[in-house]
Order: C-alpha cells, then sequence, then structure tokens
C-alpha cells in the first residue's frame, strides 16, 4: 500500500458501481476513467463497494485498472490483495491471492430459508438460482457472460420481486426474524446475512488505519437506497444523481453533495472538486 505523506489524512473513496461508477444504462465508466487515474497518481484509493459478486468485480476491476480492495455483495465479503497491507488481518482466509473477510452469510443458508418460505407462503419473485441465465439476460441487461458471473454468488441471493408490496413487507419480515436482512437494490430485493455496505466498509477502514501514520478519513458515493448505509458511515457523502430515479434521502449529515451530472460524469465531477479542495497537497 502507498503512503502519501503530503496529505494530512490517509483518504479513502469507497463507491457504488451501477449508476455511479458505470451508467446506468450503458455500463460505461468511460467519464470517470481520467479522474480514476488522478487518484491513482495522489495515492488514494478507490474501493469498489457494489451487490455484485467476487467474479464480476474482479472483471470490473481490470477495466477500471484498480488494484485496491473490494467489497462484494452488499457488504457480505472483504477481498484485499495478498499482501497490500503488511500482515494479513485477523479472522481473513487465504483465497485465491485474496484475504477475505465475510462479516455476511454463506449464500446456501439463503437458499434454504427460500425454499422453506416458499414451500409456506408461496414464491412470488424470480430469484438468481432459480433463474435460467436467459431470464437474468431478460432482467437485467447483462450479456450471457456478465449473467453468468452475476449468479456465481456466495453470500447473498437477488429477487425480482412481482409480487404485491403488501406481500413483499411479510417476506421481509420473516426473512429478518429468521436471520437475514433484506436490501431494495436498484432492480433487486437482496436477501443477505445481517450485514450492509456500510459495516464492510467501516471493518476496511479500520484495517487501513491500522496500517497508517494519519487519520484515516473516508468519502462514500452511491446513487441508490442501498448506498445509503455506507454514506452514513463516511465523513463525505456523495449522492450520484440517477436517470431513473430521485437521490435518496440522507438527513443530517455534516457533509452531503448531490451531482448535477448522472453516473460516471457526476461522479467524476465531485471528486475533481474534492481533489482540488480537500485532497489537495501539500507544495
Amino acid at each position: 500500500m502507498n503512503k502519501n505523506t503530503r496529505l494530512p489524512h490517509q483518504w479513502m473513496i469507497v463507491s457504488d458501481l451501477d449508476g455511479t461508477l458505470l451508467d446506468h444504462f450503458t455500463y460505461s465508466h468511460q467519464p470517470a476513467d481520467a479522474t480514476l487515474l488522478d487518484l491513482e497518481a495522489t495515492e488514494i484509493p478507490v474501493i469498489l463497494n457494489s451487490s455484485k459478486t467476487r467474479d464480476e468485480m474482479l472483471t470490473l476491476r481490470d477495466a477500471l485498472q484498480n488494484r485496491h480492495p473490494f467489497i462484494v455483495e452488499n457488504g457480505s465479503a472483504i477481498f484485499i490483495p495478498s499482501g497490500y497491507f503488511p500482515q494479513k488481518p485477523e479472522h481473513a482466509q487465504e483465497e485465491s491471492g485474496y484475504w477475505v473477510l465475510e462479516p455476511g452469510a454463506r449464500r446456501q443458508s439463503i437458499l434454504d430459508f427460500l425454499e422453506q418460505d416458499s414451500g409456506d407462503h408461496g414464491a412470488p419473485y424470480l430469484n438468481f438460482a432459480a433463474a435460467s441465465i436467459d431470464e437474468i439476460v431478460a432482467a437485467t441487461g447483462l450479456s450471457h457472460a456478465q449473467a453468468e458471473q452475476a449468479n456465481s454468488r456466495h453470500y447473498s441471493e437477488p429477487l425480482l420481486w412481482q409480487g404485491t408490496e403488501q406481500e413483499k413487507t411479510a417476506f421481509t419480515g420473516r426473512a429478518e426474524a429468521a436471520g437475514f436482512a433484506t436490501l431494495q437494490g436498484g432492480r433487486f430485493l437482496h436477501v443477505l446475512g445481517q450485514t450492509d455496505k456500510g459495516h464492510a466498509t467501516q471493518l476496511l477502514q479500520q484495517i487501513y488505519q491500522q496500517h497508517s501514520n494519519r487519520p484515516c478519513k473516508l468519502v462514500g458515493s452511491g446513487d441508490g437506497p442501498n448506498d445509503l448505509d455506507m454514506l452514513k458511515v463516511a465523513d463525505i457523502a456523495i449522492i450520484v444523481r440517477s436517470p431513473t430515479h430521485a437521490p435518496p434521502t440522507l438527513d443530517d449529515h455534516p457533509f452531503l453533495a448531490i451531482t448535477q451530472n448522472t453516473g460516471p460524469q457526476g461522479w467524476a465531477d465531485a471528486i475533481q472538486k474534492l481533489l482540488a479542495t480537500e485532497f489537495k497537497t501539500a507544495q
């Protein structure tokens, strides 16, 4: 891990992907590419934090030329490149070149709950494990290869809800009673363990702080309700405007910015302002 001692703080930027670093419709990250390079030059890590799976994140991480830790499936697991920090974090497992922390639940336990619950109450939803790749493609707009990656889940299960709001409320209550959490994303209702993007972000921030001689401060950026837990724990919160929904409400945050532009262009605009102010290095 690099350290830029010219900055008074060790800054981290934790960012959602879909609708934030990736365009909601095209999944393009091009408007953010120059800013990502600027951050690398300033030695400020960008931590990708998404509902996406490990396989999806590895592909996007390569496309974004990102070498930093990342958080998958709405805070369910943290992947840190082996050797990124001077020592392996406590409780981390070794897995294919990564140190892995798992604050969430394993997917199989969630599927066991869904099987039992659907037998008792029906299943007014399409869940990924029961869907064909063609059905996932139709629901997401992903390619077949991307849909296969999206279904290679280990810690959560997305549901495309097809029932009523009353049925959804009853279902979420049963899931929580069984020890799981539910989270409404942009397109899907996610069932996961008792974790969230904010909890995983704080765990990773603590690890950065252990290996930094400066206060570790956090920028959070996202566009949807499932990003609020991450934005709440950030020192600076950036809500990226969406072309499809109003900005989520984040009350009483001391440093909140809502972008004018949408998607990766809005993200880049907000980060460039921080590069000119909060992230400005001493001369």
